[in-house]
């Protein structure tokens, strides 16, 4: 039986993606105010939806790995954790919007502007009809009104970047 994973800790204010590394572990670092949130390995497509994962190293010593899993037809990142699961997303019916969900949090991620060849440069982060932070795709940072949990901004910069294979798939057709 798998064990419920400690309740994800809480991150608020500007928390921006950082470039830190070459070849190594770590090549980012999550950052606030306050200092270093996690330390993350390699960033890449095929490592998160095909291959190992990537590692997270939270300020703590906890490890987790952004990963993936099968939602229906499509293949959607995680994160997990030695005791399971910690957050999960899926596709919503609009392109380019996701669902993010942990155990005790659900929210939506929404880009505002222009969705079509190039990525939105601004995104919101909704939990129900409550915008509860704006995130600066180009900048890399996430600005919250309101704490929202680690995990949850780890899979907003990964959805940002990779989003979920073959979401495409889900707007309609013309006739």
């Amino acid at each position: 039986m798998e064990s419920v994973p400690v309740l994800p800790q809480m991150v608020e204010g500007s928390i921006q993606m950082r470039r830190i590394g070459g070849l190594g572990f770590p090549v980012e670092a999550m950052v606030d105010e306050n200092g270093v949130l996690a330390h993350l390995g390699r960033d890449s497509s095929v490592w998160i939806f095909f291959g190992p994962g990537r590692k997270v190293r939270l300020a703590d010593g906890t490890e987790w790995r952004i990963k993936s899993t099968t939602s229906g037809r499509h293949i959607v990142p995680i994160i997990k954790s030695e005791e399971g699961t910690i957050a999960v997303s899926g596709p919503l019916f609009a392109k380019r919007s996701y669902g993010i969900n942990l155990r005790r949090h659900a929210y939506t991620l929404i880009p505002l502007g222009h969705v079509g060849i190039r990525r939105p440069g601004l995104w919101s982060l909704r939990r129900h009809e409550d915008q509860i932070a704006a995130v600066e795709d180009h900048e890399r940072t996430i600005h919250t009104t309101e704490p929202i949990p680690l995990a949850a901004a780890l899979l907003v910069f990964t959805l940002m970047t990779h989003g979920i294979p073959g979401e495409g798939d889900l707007m309609p057709k013309r006739d």
